[in-house]
Formats: C-alpha cells, structure tokens, sequence
C-alpha cells in the first residue's frame, strides 16, 4: 500500500530535521500541509528540507499561498505538484499553471465515486475516528467503504486515525494506501511509529 505522511499544519519543533530522517528512512511522499502559511513561509520551510527529496513532495493548495497571483519561484521546481483541498475544487480558485495537479480530496462517498479529472490518487476522510483532531469521528460504514472502493476509478487513500493496528484492515478494504498525520506526529516516538507504518 500507498504510506503518505502529512505535516501538522502548526510547525513542530524539529520537525524540518525529522522529515530528513524520515526520507532517510524510505519515506517516498510527503504532503506538505500549511494552511496558514504564505509563499515565503513555504520557500522558507522547503529550504530546511534537502533538495533530493524535494520531487517526494506535493503542496497542499490554499488561497492565501498558492494562488495564481502569488507564484512561487524558483525554490519549487523541483515539487512533485499540488494537492486540491475540497474547498479549493469546488470553488475552482484560480492556481499556478506550473504545476500537475496530483490529488484532491473528499468527504461523501458518492461525491468520490463521481469524481472526473486527472488525479493519480483521491484522498477520503474520517474512515476511522482522528488522532490529530478532536472530535472528528469515523464517517463511513465499512461496508460502504469496501463498496465504494471496488467502484472508483481512481487510486483511494484512506485517512483519519490511521494507526499500525489500522493497517491491515485498510488493506482489506481495498484501499491504495493511507494518508497519516496524528498518528505519527503525536507519537512519543515518531521516528519507530513511521518505520512500523511503511514497513
């Protein structure tokens, strides 16, 4: 299966550090989560992060940094490419024309299962209750993700309370991978959570 990490959209401390070791390790996708952050911010995290892994990386498209009107230099020639947010697919905001659109994201199976238009993968959420936010509760019967699983068209990664104990049963499922936040950022010891998770 797929193993896509995402940043905690707040930074953590160390956190450029762990994901050189964490690319070290065999991490071969990194979605790079910032909500809040600006074109400047982006170049400045991507600078701590070792230019080799950069083609392993794909940026999450928001309003206030990736907008058609603030495009980003040099510094990202080498990203992989861009990930829609829901909101930012259904409001067809306008984006860079420099970069390929990888992925988008979903919340209602059948929006999923409609799903036109080039993507490699189609990220789903909650399919199990969250470990990074609060109240966010599994929303999907497993049946119905196993249904909805044999009738996309497309790749499906499942997130929300991925854990190791998790694994197999996203497996089962018919799933392409999994994307994990939570459950390796919060861990005491991320480093050994991620080799459990990619092995």
């Amino acid at each position: 299966m797929k193993f896509i990490l995402l940043t905690p959209p707040k930074t953590q401390a160390n956190e450029s550090t762990l994901l050189n070791t964490f690319f070290e390790k065999g991490l071969q996708t990194l979605h790079l989560h910032k909500p809040d952050y600006n074109v400047l911010q982006l170049q400045k995290y991507l600078n701590k992060i070792d230019t080799k892994w950069h083609p392993k990386i794909v940026l999450h498209a928001y309003p206030s940094n990736l907008a058609a009107h603030h495009p980003l230099n040099d510094i990202t020639a080498n990203i992989k490419g861009i990930h829609l947010p829901e909101r930012v697919r259904m409001e067809a905001m306008p984006l860079p024309d420099k970069f390929k659109i990888i992925s988008t994201s979903f919340h209602y199976l059948k929006d999923l299962l409609a799903c036109e238009g080039e993507y490699e993968y189609l990220f789903i959420s909650p399919i199990f209750n969250s470990i990074s936010k609060q109240g966010y509760q599994a929303a999907f019967e497993l049946d119905d993700l196993a249904d909805a699983m044999s009738r996309s068209k497309y790749p499906v990664i499942g997130m929300g309370g991925i854990a190791a104990d998790k694994m197999q049963i996203v497996k089962d499922l018919g799933f392409a991978g999994v994307g994990v936040l939570g459950g390796v950022w919060q861990s005491d010891t991320p480093l050994e959570t991620l080799k459990q998770l990619i092995l």
